[in-house]
């Protein structure tokens, strides 16, 4: 538990250096941060799904890390080509390899490889996503707006996830998605979410009093959309266990010690951070426009 917390606590302090980067303005270069934990991620993924061609993964690798560079530096000035011209020709070299190294190459090796190098990096650059559409907005964001709601959706995947686990462990009754995740449990989701709730809320108030520049985010947006994101991230936890438990491991990998892989730590925020980002943006339109 001890190496658990410390490497958890060093953790966070790398993405509060991260948030503080986004404040100053040098956003784009957390894209760098995101291409290698996606490439790490698909890495870790195509070793659980047993995927014996190296030249694949590392295809989809490099297409996994491209993406939130090519998102983040605005590429698309640059680069002539649409993406989905890209990207199409992307699945066409995935599938040439499968054809040309089918002998040891399994179908659901290229399904499971072009999934994650899409998905993964897509979901992550949501992060990216967020505070470029934030930026859109001077008048209504300032970049301490775009740091909180950040800070938010972070705390959303990874501070719930630990509110829960104690929860779990002081009250945890009735399990969860016994099937999926045998320790979980609903007392331990309900105190994830509530702790989480109650921690975005004094977070909140520190940031309405000493940094918001616009009176846009409201307690009351916090109080309803924050559980929301919680249970998306809660979704997105159970979504990469359910690939563990199909090929029968305990963690993708084991970069972090007591936390598993990359994958492992970032499986909650893949499904909150794009929560969030929809939320922005719809709330933004709804109400701005």
């Amino acid at each position: 538990m001890l190496v658990r917390v410390i490497v958890g606590v060093v953790c966070a302090i790398f993405a509060i250096g991260l948030l503080v980067g986004i404040g100053y303005g040098y956003g784009a270069f957390v894209s760098i941060v995101i291409a290698l934990f996606s490439a790490l991620c698909v890495h870790e993924i195509m070793g659980v799904s047993q995927c014996k061609n190296k030249i694949m993964t590392r295809v989809n690798m490099i297409f996994a890390a491209c993406v939130p560079l090519y998102i983040g530096f605005d590429l698309e000035r640059y680069i002539k080509v649409a993406p989905g011209v890209i990207t199409g020709i992307y699945v066409l070299a995935v599938l040439i390899i499968l054809l040309k190294c089918y002998d040891y190459t399994k179908f659901e090796n290229a399904a499971m490889g072009l999934f994650a190098s899409i998905a993964i990096p897509v979901s992550a650059s949501c992060l990216t996503f967020t505070y470029e559409f934030m930026d859109k907005y001077p008048s209504v964001y300032s970049k301490s707006s775009e740091v909180f709601v950040i800070l938010t959706a972070m705390f959303c995947a990874w501070l719930c996830d630990t509110f829960a686990l104690f929860s779990g462990m002081a009250f945890g009754k009735h399990k969860l998605a016994p099937n999926i995740s045998p320790k979980k449990t609903v007392e331990g989701a309900i105190g994830g979410v509530v702790g989480t709730t109650v921690s975005s809320l004094i977070s909140w108030a520190i940031f309405n009093k000493w940094f918001f520049h616009f009176d846009t985010i409201k307690w009351w947006m916090v109080l309803i959309f924050v559980p929301v994101i919680c249970i998306m991230g809660m979704c997105g936890d159970l979504a990469a266990s359910v690939i563990k438990r199909n090929f029968g491991v305990k963690d993708y990998g084991t970069l972090f010690p007591e936390h598993g892989g990359a994958m492992d730590r970032i499986d909650s925020y893949l499904f909150s951070m794009p929560a969030t980002y929809i939320i922005v943006r719809l709330m933004t339109e709804a109400f701005v426009k």
